[in-house]
């Protein structure tokens, strides 16, 4: 019954609104649709009010399905964002000090409060000399809280 007394307020305010913009706009056809549809939106909210009707929708299992596949597939596909900007940063930090490497692997760790952890940096060169200052570099700018392998491959 309260519902009901609010949308009946409701809508007198709408009236009271509809029939000063009546009154101040010159008459067309477009303010006549305009009336009329938000006179039809106040009319089924009222019938709905009435008959009681709830708009909460039961969640089938098909879709629970759907919805943790969708979760689970954003949750690869942030994982790979964060992984490949990880690698990103290891290439600009290596670039800084000039040293190319053939290949950079991450391995990260995003927590419940959705930070991501680097955990890990494994770099490949093709020559020692550049392994040697790569090693010095990561160790110096990322910490001893990072497992950091660095690998000669001359290849």
């Amino acid at each position: 019954m309260e519902e009901l007394v609010k949308n009946a307020g409701v809508l007198c305010g709408v009236f009271l609104v509809t029939g000063l913009a009546a009154r101040l706009c010159p008459k067309n056809k477009m303010l006549g649709f305009v009336q009329g549809l938000t006179v039809l939106v106040l009319l089924v909210s009222m019938a709905g009010a009435l008959a009681g009707v709830s708009w909460e929708w039961p969640e089938t299992g098909g879709e629970a399905c759907r919805n943790r596949e969708l979760e689970e597939y954003l949750q690869d596909q942030y994982t790979l964002a964060a992984e490949e900007e990880a690698r990103q940063y290891i290439q600009g930090l290596l670039a800084s000090a000039d040293i190319q490497a053939k290949k950079i692997s991450v391995g990260i760790d995003i927590m419940e409060d959705s930070r991501i952890v680097l955990t890990e940096v494994a770099v490949w060169f093709a020559y020692e000399s550049d392994a040697q200052r790569a090693r010095a570099l990561l160790h110096g700018a990322l910490g001893e809280g990072i497992h950091i392998e660095v690998t000669v491959d001359g290849d």
